[in-house]
């Protein structure tokens, strides 16, 4: 699985990502107030896609709001949607960010799509204040994202575990406080641990 790959699928289907892909907006609501904002907070959308969770995310007053994903055609739809001087949006690469101290960064609904955990875990915690949220969700079961992912995209994703493996991986950065493995949700969450 490599970044070339991803990119031209993510690419190819930007334009009708929105149409083919729904999410429960009640479900969208949950994963914006898990993600523990305050007003004021500099937050760092991480494979934000078209911009699905921004608008959620925007109703807690952050001072600012980073999207970011390597799919160019996916910023192009975002930025179509989202019209907030709060927000800027950016085609790139998660490991080719420079900019730190964030509050909160968040990666919904596309953590399958992240190859190397530890690396991710290890951006994360450079990325972030001391103390800063991390939020990994999706708004569906694990078994109905590997589902899925079976059926069409396994050449560009890699199965969820269960999400006491997964949170191994982030435990050796940050105090996790959030974990859910549900028919609902997929969560791991924590705070980056003061050095």
């Amino acid at each position: 699985m490599d970044t070339q790959t991803i990119r031209q699928f993510f690419d190819q289907r930007a334009s009708r990502w929105d149409e083919t892909c729904h999410h429960d907006p009640h479900r969208l609501a949950a994963v914006a107030a898990l993600a523990q904002l305050c007003p004021g907070d500099r937050v760092l959308d991480i494979a934000c896609g078209t911009g699905i969770l921004i608008p959620e995310l925007l109703l807690y007053h952050p001072s600012h709001i980073l999207g970011i994903d390597f799919s160019n055609e996916m910023i192009r739809a975002a930025k179509k949607k989202i019209h907030d001087d709060r927000v800027e949006l950016k085609a790139m690469d998660l490991f080719e960010l420079e900019e730190t101290g964030f509050d909160v960064a968040t990666i919904y609904s596309a953590y399958p799509h992240f190859p190397d955990k530890e690396k991710t875990a290890r951006k994360l915690a450079a990325v972030l204040r001391p103390g800063g949220r991390f939020l990994i969700a999706h708004s569906e079961s694990r078994h109905t994202i590997n589902g899925r992912h079976h059926q069409g995209a396994q050449a560009v994703s890699i199965p969820l575990r269960p999400v006491e493996e997964e949170a191994a991986i982030w435990k050796k950065w940050f105090d996790l406080d959030i974990l859910a493995d549900s028919r609902e949700f997929y969560l791991i969450s924590g705070l980056l641990r003061e050095s």
